[in-house]
């Protein structure tokens, strides 16, 4: 093990001194020596220990070369800063031999340390016992937890006063109020995107620094270990200490992971290589469904989901988990970072309603502001990639649909965070390119909605959301009065209105079903303003 400056200035910090280094150090050395009497025995890669008055006397001395001197000489001249260039200077009344015996100490004890951890990950010992053996060298408070933000091992023998640790220990997982935190505070974010540790002084989280590193796999969140630096505050020097801690629990957890992958992705792996088309034939298939406990005979829905803002699923192992307890039949899978999940029954249709899979789903997924999207039925495994592309499809489409509502003052409350490729059907059929647009802006029906959207504006009216919804409902005006809040008579009188005021006839077909695709593309693309074009009015398509 090699020991970092930054962990020896640390350990010598109850010393005066002064630092001729510069800070932060990157060095970090083999071991410590006394200062040998030939320049030529000196090596770069350790530490070395002294009198000041030896140092000045090095001729040439490699200024990469880190010594820590005793004062035992009146400042001078001499003492330029390039002369001390790599000097630690103790300006104690000390002897240089109880320096050396204080730095060598902590060269021992820290490689000792390190010896034992490794010992304990080749003997199996547990992901706590590592931890246990770190709490004399690191002092302050540690928790690792799960992909499900479990707690896995923490230190028992360092008390704290951080309440989300306290809360985790008792309970041995976050509490949702923590967990809405780091939600709206994007922490799942942060956490993805960094390799190494983490330092958060965020108040609204902790009194305390907070110092954490996680631990991902295949772009998958697997461990989180935090340190509260609640005994000793962060220096460079635990920052290292903590790094070391982390390279021999990088070691045990891809261990688990490795394992994990071979005793419980056996049907992770199978979901993998259908969804890459890895050249499997369909008897090969329905016999490793078998393996996995799917029947080939089953009927199959995969579902996808994605966080607000089409952020990626937050927290994926806490998702998994809860869905998991809701409906032990729904499989979880991580693929290209995205979360699938895979049902199969006899009968889809009569499970998902028997067990309210779909209202008790969009009540979870509104509460963690998640969004999925749903494949029609398949009974055919070798078809799941097509699935996976007709779920994200509806996926995109609800998400899209869900940004342009918000123009919308009267947004019903009913709108389901569950998107199924038949409601969406139409649209994720529809070319949404540039010309698409310009094609539908200039068409007939396309300016037949600008010209009743100009006269709502203007007459302060909602015409455009009455045809809408009148179309939607089969152009039954009692329903269309329901849903608008309106009498019946009335919906007549204005549609009537509506057809004189266009020009048009709704009982011809193909007028219904142009201004049904012209209203398509008016989700997608919203009312056009000169060379711009917003979403500046959707109907409430939500029935």
């Amino acid at each position: 093990m090699r020991i970092s400056l930054n962990i020896i200035l640390d350990s010598i910090s109850h010393y005066e001194h002064e630092l001729h280094v510069e800070l932060p150090a990157k060095i970090n050395f083999r071991r410590v020596l006394l200062l040998p009497k030939k320049t030529a025995d000196i090596d770069p890669d350790c530490l070395y220990v002294c009198t000041l008055s030896d140092a000045m006397r090095i001729p040439d001395r490699n200024p990469d070369v880190c010594l820590f001197c005793i004062r035992d000489r009146i400042r001078d001249k001499s003492e330029t800063e390039e002369k001390l260039r790599g000097m630690i200077i103790i300006n104690e009344n000390l002897e240089f031999e109880q320096l050396f015996s204080e730095i060598q100490d902590t060269f021992v004890k820290l490689n000792n340390w390190y010896e034992t951890m490794q010992e304990a990950i080749i003997s199996h010992k547990s992901m706590q016992d590592i931890i246990t053996l770190s709490e004399p060298i690191i002092g302050n408070f540690i928790s690792v937890s799960d992909s499900a933000l479990s707690l896995l091992a923490y230190t028992k023998n360092i008390p704290t006063d951080d309440e989300i640790s306290l809360f985790l220990i008792k309970n041995g997982y976050h509490s949702t109020e923590t967990i809405n935190k780091f939600k709206e505070l994007g922490r799942f974010n942060i956490w993805m995107k960094s390799d190494g540790p983490i330092v958060s002084n965020e108040k609204s989280f902790s009194k305390h620094t907070i110092i954490s590193k996680v631990f991902k796999f295949n772009d998958t969140y697997f461990t989180h270990v935090v340190m509260t630096c609640n005994h000793y505050k962060m220096t460079d020097g635990l920052l290292d200490l903590f790094g070391h801690l982390n390279t021999i629990l990088g070691y045990y957890i891809h261990r688990n992971w490795q394992e994990e992958k071979e005793f419980n992705h056996i049907y992770n792996s199978f979901i993998v290589d259908l969804m890459v088309e890895k050249g499997l034939d369909k008897e090969s298939v329905d016999e490793r469904a078998r393996m996995v406990g799917i029947k080939p005979s089953d009927e199959y829905i995969v579902m996808l989901l994605t966080g607000k803002d089409r952020c990626k699923s937050v927290f994926p192992g806490r998702i998994a988990q809860d869905i998991s307890m809701m409906f032990p039949r729904i499989r979880t899978v991580c693929f290209n970072s995205r979360l699938i999940l895979f049902l199969n029954h006899e009968d889809i249709s009569f499970y998902i309603e028997q067990q309210e899979i779909e209202k008790k789903l969009n009540n979870y997924f509104r509460e963690n502001n998640i969004f999925c999207g749903v494949s029609d039925k398949f009974n055919d495994l070798l078809e799941l990639p097509q699935a996976y592309n007709q779920a994200e499809a509806a996926l995109n489409e609800s998400m899209l649909y869900c940004q342009s509502r918000e123009a919308i003052p009267d947004e019903s409350p009913t709108w389901s965070n569950i998107a199924f490729l038949n409601e969406h059907y139409a649209s994720c059929l529809l070319d949404k390119s540039e010309k698409s647009r310009r094609l539908w802006k200039n068409s007939k029906y396309g300016k037949l909605l600008a010209e009743l959207y100009n006269s709502d504006i203007e007459k302060n009216t909602n015409n455009l959301k009455m045809l809408y919804t009148y179309l939607m409902n089969e152009r039954r005006a009692k329903e269309t009065a329901d849903l608008l809040h309106m009498h019946r008579n009335n919906v007549v009188y204005r549609i009537s209105r509506i057809e004189e005021m266009l020009n048009i006839s709704l009982e011809d077909k193909m007028t219904r079903l142009n201004l049904m695709l012209s209203f398509l593309m008016l989700r997608c693309f919203g009312m056009t303003q000169e060379k711009n074009y917003t979403h500046q009015y959707l109907p409430d398509t939500d029935p």
